[in-house]
């Protein structure tokens, strides 16, 4: 864990004195199948409920 010296902080937002950005490279690209996973998976953790598409329900 690297340790930051915080120069101002407010509930908005905190100003450090040095801050090193760690680069992350992916070696492929996601597919979209894995984007839409991802994505439902961020929105169950915010709280929202998944609700998965039934066969037999068809579009309005």
């Amino acid at each position: 864990m690297t340790d930051y010296k915080a120069i101002a902080e407010s509930n908005n937002f905190i100003i450090l004195d040095k801050y090193s950005k760690k680069l992350r490279v992916k070696e492929s690209y996601q597919s979209e199948y894995d984007l839409e996973s991802e994505f439902i998976q961020d929105l169950i953790q915010q709280g929202y409920e998944y609700l998965p598409m039934s066969p037999t329900l068809k579009p309005c």
